[in-house]
């Protein structure tokens, strides 16, 4: 039986990028942003990745995405690296402004059944098509005592237990 796939979006859940100073270095710059890993990022996928086949699924430009996916993960396997152009864009009626869904159903061209994909977000609107797939997680604003993905961590590899 194939693994289960675990998709990551990027901003405010793995890294915070941003063009203001923060008190302690960025781990990396892109386009003009000083990009800030969340801390235990790696312990989260040395943890996840022999149980799940992992993918980043961000509402970021193609060039973005590329670039953060590939700084994020270094030598860990992605499946696919989706940007904005494989989200629905819907008006989001309370802001006036836009709002990207992931809809899952999509990834069955990848090959996965939508039951077995977990998708780690900030934003429940992004993922309210499946929300039951959905683990929501704090967003990451930059801040260095962030634990959040230790928690994360565990509640996947209980979740990768159940298969």
């Amino acid at each position: 039986m194939a693994r289960p796939l675990l998709i990551f979006d990027l901003d405010e859940t793995l890294v915070h990028a941003t063009t203001a100073n923060l008190e302690w270095p960025a781990d990396f710059l892109f386009a003009g942003y000083r990009v800030h890993k969340r801390p235990f990022l790696s312990t989260l996928l040395q943890r996840v990745e022999p149980l799940y086949d992992l993918a980043v699924w961000s509402s970021g430009s193609p060039l973005y995405v590329e670039r953060i996916a590939s700084e994020v993960f270094g030598t860990f396997p992605l499946k696919f690296a989706w940007n904005a152009e494989r989200c629905i864009q819907r008006v989001d009626l309370r802001t006036q402004g836009y709002v990207y869904i992931k809809d899952l159903r999509k990834v069955r061209s990848q090959g996965y059944d939508v039951e077995r994909i977990t998708i780690v977000d900030d934003s429940p609107e992004k993922i309210c098509r499946q929300p039951r797939n959905h683990v929501l997680v704090k967003a990451f604003l930059g801040d260095p005592t962030d634990r959040e993905l230790l928690a994360i961590a565990d509640l996947l590899v209980a979740r990768a237990s159940r298969e």
